[in-house]
């Protein structure tokens, strides 16, 4: 899914297919024509302080998991540009505060610019350092419960976008990230670029994503992340048709690259503030450094006032 030069994903079989992309904004997109303003708030949103007893899903209900890198196409991880497919040109995006997020190298957004119906949503607006984590291409057997009890140590809600054909493979593992308080999210069944794909194709990879999670014990997906990033109208359009929120990212420290530990703690201590929804991964290959930063940036964030949501 890329034209950043990323890594291709590895697929079972050792089929490969390209991925990449990073994007900002604040928008929730509306569905049939009418448009959701940015301060609508997550249902499931729950603060750290709270725990996870009381993190629930959206409307009551959870989405869209293993093996395939996604991240930012931006030098430095944090500044999103866009991948909807619209010849290259980039959308304008919104901020928490209302700002335009343009891309930049620097991952600062300035601006304004009025919502725009089908965009995904880039930015919680659950309040002042209100922060969301996901964690894509899972789940792992190695990876997703170490995650998993450094979550639940530090009583964070996460959203879980998961591969299908992983969350068939690993279903307990479906249930008990759903049991922990988590969002569960749909991320296609085989993590493909999803842009120049037909709306049968793309509804195929979706449905059978849903069913997976069903059946693995978490409830219907309500959130969707296209693999890398890579929107298109048709994804729009199938999404609304599933009843499905397009979600996306504006924190990307490129972890699915191995970049080092470092570097991943300080893209995000460096990039953090209110309304970012953080991207990490654990599946898609070797996330080693992915936990070990998590056991570092988690308890910084939590020092700095942060508290996580649910988007």
């Amino acid at each position: 899914m890329n034209v950043s030069g990323r890594d291709p994903l590895q697929l079972p079989g050792d089929a490969r297919l390209p991925i990449g992309g990073g994007m900002s904004r604040r928008l929730l997109l509306g569905f049939g024509g009418v448009m959701v303003l940015g301060g609508c708030a997550s249902k499931g949103a729950t603060s750290a302080a709270t725990g996870l007893a009381g993190a629930t899903n959206p409307g009551g209900s959870t989405t869209p998991g293993a093996g395939t890198p996604t991240g930012s196409s931006s030098p430095s991880g944090s500044a999103p540009t866009s991948r909807l497919s619209t010849g290259g040109a980039p959308f304008p995006g919104q901020s928490p505060s209302g700002s335009d997020t343009s891309s930049s190298a620097s991952g600062t957004h300035t601006g304004d610019a009025p919502p725009v119906a089908g965009h995904p949503q880039f930015y919680v607006h659950e309040g002042d350092k209100a922060i969301a984590l996901t964690i894509d291409d899972g789940p792992s057997s190695k990876y997703t419960p170490q995650v998993l009890e450094l979550l639940a140590q530090y009583k964070i809600p996460a959203t879980f976008c998961m591969i299908g054909e992983s969350a068939e493979k690993h279903a307990s593992l479906v249930a008990e990230v759903s049991a922990a308080g988590h969002l569960v999210a749909n991320h296609t069944w085989t993590h493909p670029n999803l842009s120049k794909m037909t709306a049968a194709h793309v509804t195929a990879e979706i449905e059978r994503t849903n069913d997976a999670i069903t059946k693995g014990g978490a409830k219907q997906p309500v959130l969707f992340r296209a693999p890398g990033g890579n929107w298109s109208p048709t994804v729009f359009q199938v999404c609304a048709k599933l009843g499905l929120r397009p979600l996306d990212w504006s924190v990307d420290p490129r972890d699915w690259s191995r970049p080092g530990t470092d570097h991943i703690v300080s893209t995000v201590m460096g990039h953090t503030k209110t309304g970012s929804i953080i991207l990490e991964h654990d599946g898609g290959g070797d996330r080693s450094q992915t936990v070990t930063a998590l056991q570092r940036f988690l308890p910084q964030l939590l020092e700095a006032g942060y508290r996580f949501v649910q988007p």
